[in-house]
């Protein structure tokens, strides 16, 4: 736990990056850090076993200095599975530590009335004595706090603030420019299917479909100019819904778009999915895909769009 006093909620700068880096953070734990049979679903259960990665990649007799990126990227996801238990959101201590200007801390949700939990000082108590349940005890006591307010006041729920990018993102109504392009290219497929000069039952929308739709898109496009140059042509908007439709009927995807006049972002200006219903759900522009599979990779790669719709989550 930590004072609350020093606790800020909001208008703070370095929350606001906090917060845009806990989504990269938790990606880079479940692909780089961890072994992949390594499940960070969010629940408590998960918590002992991110505890002892951290302890093997922090053992005393280390060979090397490790650095202290995984304890950040551990720091986020143990935040998150708090907040997943205690409701509340993500808050800054603005109390220095040391060299340090302050540091994120878990503020539970208020009804409960609890000091804020600060994941660094949790991953230091677990790194120090090494019993490798600090993380689950933590959120068992957030769990006992819980219960007891249940007790209290039956029909009450803790309530988590949304954490873009790892919360589901909820469902809008699509863009009106979203809206006719996806009216466009649905009233285009039968035209695109004879460009692409292929059977129509090829294009089944099934996952094997894709390493169809990847072969020819390697063979028109040998360079990054050339493919970006096209990206507005009927070949390469039909391929992108095509790539979105396929997300969208087998792993339950959503089309999106943002107006690259009111954000300013990558994803303005071009179609992309997103899984609305999913926690850390998938985000994918169908653009990006095609790029990366016929320009990105090499001679002998294959598959790499097929590799792509395996990212989205089960819902």
């Amino acid at each position: 736990m930590t004072s609350g006093q020093s606790v800020r909620t909001g208008g703070v700068p370095d929350l606001i990056v906090w917060i845009d880096h806990v989504p990269e953070a938790i990606d880079r734990l479940r692909e780089e850090s961890l072994p992949e049979e390594t499940r960070l679903d969010f629940g408590v259960e998960s918590l002992p076993r991110l505890e002892a990665a951290l302890l093997r990649h922090y053992a005393p007799d280390a060979p090397a200095e490790p650095g202290v990126a995984l304890v950040n990227d551990a720091m986020a996801y143990l935040g998150e599975v708090l907040l997943t238990v205690a409701g509340g959101g993500w808050g800054w201590d603005t109390e220095p530590v040391g060299e340090v200007e302050g540091r994120p801390v878990v503020v539970p949700d208020a009804a409960l009335g609890l000091e804020p939990v600060a994941p660094m000082l949790l991953v230091e108590r677990a790194l120090s004595r090494r019993t490798g349940d600090e993380f689950a005890a933590a959120a068992r006591r957030l769990s006992d706090a819980v219960a007891g307010m249940r007790e209290e006041r039956p029909d009450w729920e803790p309530v988590k603030e949304h954490t873009p990018g790892v919360d589901p993102e909820p469902e809008v109504a699509l863009h009106p420019w979203l809206a006719g392009w996806l009216a466009e290219r649905e009233r285009a497929f039968a035209a695109w299917v004879q460009e692409t000069g292929q059977p129509a039952e090829t294009w089944d929308f099934s996952a094997s479909s894709l390493d169809v739709l990847e072969r020819l898109t390697k063979e028109r496009f040998s360079s990054g100019p050339h493919f970006e140059a096209s990206e507005p042509e009927s070949f390469l908007q039909g391929a992108v819904w095509y790539v979105g439709e396929v997300a969208r009927r087998s792993r339950g995807a959503a089309w999106s778009y943002m107006d690259p006049e009111e954000h300013d972002t990558t994803w303005a200006g071009q179609p992309y999915l997103t899984q609305p219903g999913v926690r850390d759900g998938n985000i994918a522009s169908p653009m990006a895909e095609l790029y990366a599979a016929s320009v990105m990779a090499g001679e002998d790669e294959s598959g790499v769009l097929r590799e792509r719709l395996s990212w989205y989550k089960e819902s």
